[in-house]
């Protein structure tokens, strides 16, 4: 359910991840501003806070003090003026879309990809590694991968390298196979 979320809301966190990743570069503060949305992501994510920022009662002012005491020890004005500007644009809730986009401008500044793995079943350690040299290989970048289960799939392999999506699922092929047939 997240990734359906993080496609949703990826448009719109967009602008915001860009305009934090170029205030980081800019003061060289790339790991204070990650360390920062990646808290404030894991808030957004709490389910508590969740119900609170699709709350209509709740005002941008005390979702704003809310994200600001919490965070406290990790704000300086322009971390503070990018929570009010969240806050005041009812666009809090798309945090962990933020934190995703920015950890991915950090990636490329980095020369580090990631990946995202999905399988119907969980894969070793070993195969992992094989993946990642071979990735790393490939695009000529160091290869971060992240594993993801899902029975649904039914077996294969939906692979995420940035916007590219390479299915090779059963389900995948059982779709496409589907389709031309019906067509």
């Amino acid at each position: 359910m997240a990734n359906l979320s993080s496609q949703k809301y990826s448009n719109i966190a967009r602008p915001y991840a860009l305009a934090a990743f170029e205030v980081a570069s800019k003061k060289q503060q790339l790991a204070e501003w990650k360390a920062f949305l990646d808290s404030a992501s894991d808030i957004a994510n709490d389910p508590t806070v969740s119900k609170l920022l699709t709350n209509p009662e709740m005002t941008a002012q005390r979702l704003n003090a809310l994200f600001s005491e919490v965070l406290a020890s990790l704000l300086d004005d322009e971390r503070r003026n990018f929570l009010r500007l969240l806050a005041q644009n009812q666009r809090l809730m798309v945090l962990p879309e933020i934190a995703e986009l920015y950890r991915a401008y950090l990636a490329k500044l980095e020369k580090i990809s990631s990946v995202r793995i999905i399988t119907a079943i969980e894969i070793t350690n070993e195969i992992k590694q094989n993946l990642a040299r071979a990735l790393t290989k490939r695009m000529q970048r160091e290869v971060t991968i992240e594993c993801e289960i899902n029975p649904s799939i039914l077996g294969g392999a939906i692979i995420h390298i940035g916007d590219r999506v390479i299915d090779g699922s059963i389900r995948g092929k059982l779709t496409r196979l589907y389709t031309n047939l019906t067509s």
